[in-house]
């Protein structure tokens, strides 16, 4: 028994035919009053609260709320993906759900041919940008911009990734967005050393930062969290607790040590934990342990939900994040406290320095690392990635002493309210809708720099796998020029509709029962395969429907009948 998914278009061709036209329609073959953005994300997904998440939702629901395009779309890999977009359009912007389109991953070919797109931009530069830029230099109608953003950079296996990047066809429209300078040191530095190797051209980077929606955080979220007392000077630590993916807190309670042994009463003072510790870690109980040691309350608070988070941001007096760790490439917890109108101190790390106006909106703590790690670099590959994240992060240094210095000047209320204040004011920069904008510049930019004719962008990707080259010893022999061609009766019975072909799901982007039909037609007598191509005029199916043709004894190799 054939399974249910598979029978879809077998009763009869004309429902293969409708279900192709619009197949075809959704994906933007009809030509729209106005620019088309495509994607292959559905920038949303589920799972654990994480920054990288967070911050591509705020990414499309900025880009909804701004509505700059005329068609959205998204060609995505399978249906539960769809299922997850649709409803967030549905709860977000229900205005713009009669524009979003939502496609096959299959539907690609056929949509870049006939779809003038003003942009592609996906949720991570790293999974398959080099490749679409790829898929556009041969098929697409127009050398439309791709731009992809930067998360995290610092795992082992993301310089083959970069490598996608490097190749013959890369053009001038081709960009990787970083959200930091640091981040775009670390992209621009990848590039640089896989151009040297590959001798091919490289992408541009641009700097647009992650943005934070100021209206979510101008305002405390219900009442203050009863776990945290009212009356004292609160440290909020937000984000992961965990040395292997976020940053060491030692230091923090190191200087917190050295603020009580110079005289500082931390009776006044509470330290709060808030986020996700490692699965099994007995990290917060040693914590604990060693506040408790020095006569500092500390309070953890195991994976707070939205509510909970933006509660205790509000009634935190100063954030603390002391990321040490490569994984991070941003800081988005400084930015929302910026948003909350509360001062940070923050290690002057990465995308930190970006968010933070030292002395301004807050104190940057300095940093110092060896650089001598490729030995780490050499072995990282071959561990886990906590394990090598471990020792990179060990291998940065937080200033215990000066630290202690910023958490004594922010035991002063009049410099929390200035900082506080200046924070808030400098948050309004990353607004969701201002980075939508800058966004819109930058593909306004890249849509006019220069770019080859489409269909002359270079040659094949070295790092895509050539199939039709690489396994051409399997099957006995390749179909040729010469090889003879002609219907069978099946072939009659299906044309004239006694039978009906099998097509499996999956494979209506691939074939086309139309042209089977003119195949039907054209070897009624027996037809080589360089003639039958040249009735074909060039249609890109016709391979693909004459080996299914064959598959299905709709179609058989004969002998040339004597002339």
């Amino acid at each position: 028994m054939i399974p249910a998914c598979l029978t879809r278009f077998i009763k009869d061709p004309a429902v293969f035919r409708r279900s192709q036209a619009r197949i075809l329609l959704d994906a933007g073959m009809a030509k729209y009053p106005g620019p088309v953005w495509g994607t292959l994300d559905p920038f949303v997904e589920g799972g654990p609260v994480l920054g990288r998440k967070v911050a591509n939702a705020g990414f499309l629901q900025a880009l909804f709320e701004a509505d700059p395009f005329a068609q959205y779309h998204f060609f995505l890999p399978d249906r539960q993906s769809g299922q997850g977009l649709e409803a967030f359009v549905r709860s977000v912007a229900p205005s713009v759900a009669a524009k979003v389109r939502i496609l096959p991953r299959t539907a690609l070919p056929g949509c870049l041919a006939n779809t003038q797109y003003h942009a592609f931009h996906l949720s991570d530069c790293l999974t398959s940008q080099g490749f679409l830029a790829a898929l556009r230099n041969r098929a697409a109608s127009n050398v439309f911009p791709i731009t992809g953003v930067t998360h995290s950079l610092s795992y082992a296996r993301y310089g083959q990734y970069f490598a996608q990047h490097v190749w013959a066809g890369t053009t001038r429209r081709d960009c990787i967005v970083a959200t930091s300078t640091a981040g775009a040191d670390v992209v621009r530095e990848e590039l640089a050393a896989l151009g040297e190797v590959l001798h091919a051209p490289l992408p541009q980077v641009a700097v647009v930062p992650l943005g934070v929606w100021c209206r979510e955080f101008a305002a405390p979220q219900g009442g203050p969290p009863p776990m945290v007392p009212d009356s004292k000077i609160v440290f909020l630590v937000p984000g992961r607790i965990s040395p292997y993916s976020k940053m060491d807190l030692l230091p923090l309670l190191r200087a917190f040590q050295r603020l009580r042994q110079s005289g500082v009463n931390l009776g006044d003072v509470c330290l709060v934990l808030a986020g996700n510790p490692d699965e099994g870690a007995s990290l917060p109980g040693t914590l604990t342990n060693l506040a408790a040691n020095i006569g500092l309350e500390l309070i953890v608070v195991r994976c707070p939900d939205d509510q909970a988070k933006k509660a205790l941001l509000h009634r935190a007096d100063v954030v603390v994040s002391l990321a040490d760790n490569p994984q991070e490439t941003f800081g988005l917890t400084v930015l929302e406290a910026a948003a909350a109108g509360k001062p940070v101190i923050a290690s002057d790390y990465d995308g930190y320095r970006d968010l933070v106006r030292h002395g301004r909106t807050g104190l940057l703590v300095s940093t110092l690392d060896s650089g001598e790690v490729d030995d780490v670099s050499l072995l990282a590959p071959l561990l886990y990635d906590s394990a090598y994240h471990l020792w990179l992060a060990q291998d940065v240094a937080v200033d215990v002493g000066e630290l202690a210095g910023h958490l004594r000047v922010m035991l002063q209320k009049s410099v929390r309210e200035s900082m506080g204040l200046a924070a808030r004011e400098l948050a309004q920069g990353f607004d969701w809708p201002g980075i939508i904008g800058q966004y819109r510049k930058l593909w306004d930019r890249l849509g006019v720099e220069p770019a080859p004719e489409p269909g002359l962008g270079g040659s094949r990707h070295p790092l895509a796998m050539r199939h039709g080259r690489v396994f051409a010893g399997y099957p006995s022999r390749r179909l040729a020029e010469a090889d003879v061609l002609e219907s069978t009766p099946l072939g009659h019975a299906v044309y004239r509709g006694k039978d009906f072909p099998v097509v499996y799901a999956g494979m209506e982007e691939r074939i086309d029962l139309e042209l089977m039909r003119k195949v039907l037609v054209w070897t009624r007598r027996p037809l080589s395969w360089a003639v039958l191509r040249e009735k074909a005029e060039g249609d890109g199916r016709l391979a693909a429907t004459v080996m299914w043709m064959l598959k299905g004894d709709l179609l058989r190799t004969a002998a040339m009948p004597d002339e």
